[in-house]
């Protein structure tokens, strides 16, 4: 509720709950592209997009561009967590314990894994997790469409309070209008040089 009422436009300045609302000049008639642009498609910038959708905003756009790392890594739709992240992490030791379990516990229940090991295959595990990624990627971009949010794959550099330069993967620049801008980016750590 506290929400809410505190993120709702107002005409005039209004206490909500010792935090001052102001008139940011927000109005529904206005002649931006979009009613809100998140920059930023990680975790937080899709769940505020598709809540903005909720909340009534009619045109929304998410900007997803990721820079490639000092190493060349890139990946899609989902931040951080999902493409080189928890997800990964969580699977990677998923499959560390399934191997320990079927080499340490089986025979406490009764199996038997005869006098062999549990073997393990790098590229198989690396490719399952690389596919499962994927499929997420992809949902998240189904999500986006199935709740009327526009996917722009392109990086946006602010021209004004109301522009946006953005460009694509091929170079390609262009500029978008939005009445509101919600930059969830994250962050990426810097390498030290020592």
């Amino acid at each position: 509720e506290f929400c809410r009422k505190f993120c709702e436009p107002k005409a005039v300045e209004e206490d909500v709950g010792g935090v001052t609302m102001v008139d940011d000049g927000y109005s529904p008639d206005h002649e931006f592209d979009y009613d809100l642009v998140v920059i930023g498609g990680g975790s937080g910038g899709l769940a505020a997009s598709k809540e903005a959708v909720k909340q009534g905003a009619t045109k929304v756009a998410v900007l997803d561009f990721v820079k490639p790392s000092p190493k060349g890594s890139t990946w899609g739709l989902g931040g951080t967590c999902v493409n080189v992240g928890c997800i990964p992490k969580k699977m990677m030791h998923n499959a560390a314990i399934i191997k320990e379990t079927i080499e340490a516990d089986s025979a406490a229940f009764g199996l038997s894994t005869g006098e062999s090991k549990a073997t393990h295959s790098w590229e198989n595990m690396r490719t399952n997790v690389q596919n499962h990624i994927k499929g997420l990627n992809f949902k998240y971009r189904v999500n986006l469409r199935e709740n009327s949010v526009t996917y722009l794959n392109k990086l946006g550099t602010f021209k004004d309070q109301h522009t946006l330069t953005v460009v694509d993967k091929k170079g390609r620049a262009s500029e978008i209008t939005a009445a509101r801008f919600l930059v969830a980016v994250g962050g990426r750590s810097t390498t030290l040089d020592c």
